[in-house]
């Protein structure tokens, strides 16, 4: 979708040249503002993978064998980012809500559908 250009319209395409130019630097100033550049996370041996996850060096292997956790092999060793590991124990965080005495009693009174057994008596 070339169009061909005359003299008379150069003055008009330098227009939407100039205008298009001024709205891709008017939106990189706005993406510079909120970009945030990560620092240089140094990388961490299994060892300290195992520290952070409070599991053993066969288990952290196998996840990541899996591909379970977040890990970088650039040759035959394996390293991680502490930042990463730390997202994905965070990621399988279960919320835990309090309940009172009263809602635990009726949870647990909720399942019980039985009729008391023939033997059961009152004294």
């Amino acid at each position: 979708m070339r169009r061909e250009l005359t003299l008379e319209a150069m003055p008009q395409a330098i227009l939407e040249l100039i205008d298009k130019v001024e709205n891709l630097q008017t939106d990189i100033s706005e993406l510079k503002e909120h970009y945030h550049p990560t620092t240089d996370e140094p990388m961490i041996c299994i060892d300290e993978a195992c520290k952070i996850l409070h599991r053993a060096k066969s288990t952290v292997y196998a996840l990541t064998q899996m591909h379970k956790i977040p890990y970088y092999q650039p040759g035959k060793m394996l390293q991680f980012k502490k930042s990463e590991l730390m997202a994905w124990m965070e990621s399988g965080r279960h919320n835990v809500t309090s309940k009172t005495q009263e809602q635990m009693l009726d949870d647990m009174q909720q399942g019980i559908h039985h009729k008391p057994k023939s033997n059961w008596r009152m004294k």
